[in-house]
């Protein structure tokens, strides 16, 4: 889960909708008090996503490898 602020805009998140899923990369374009809007791949525009669904790409817990 991510808790945005106004210098995350810009910023690569990683969507999952459960654990065991695959990341799909976005980037934060505004964000509201109950949705992250992020740009999906090349979507031209941005879908209200759930911060509970996101992690920052690069974070530990958005690399982990699934066995």
């Amino acid at each position: 889960m991510i808790a945005p602020t106004p210098s995350d805009i810009g910023r690569t998140v990683a969507y999952r909708d459960h654990p065991n899923t695959n990341p799909e990369l976005g980037i934060v374009t505004s964000f509201d008090r109950f949705f992250v809007f992020v740009r999906y791949g090349a979507d031209p525009h941005s879908r209200a996503t759930k911060a509970s669904h996101l992690e920052w790409a690069g974070s530990a817990s958005s690399n982990r490898s699934r066995g």
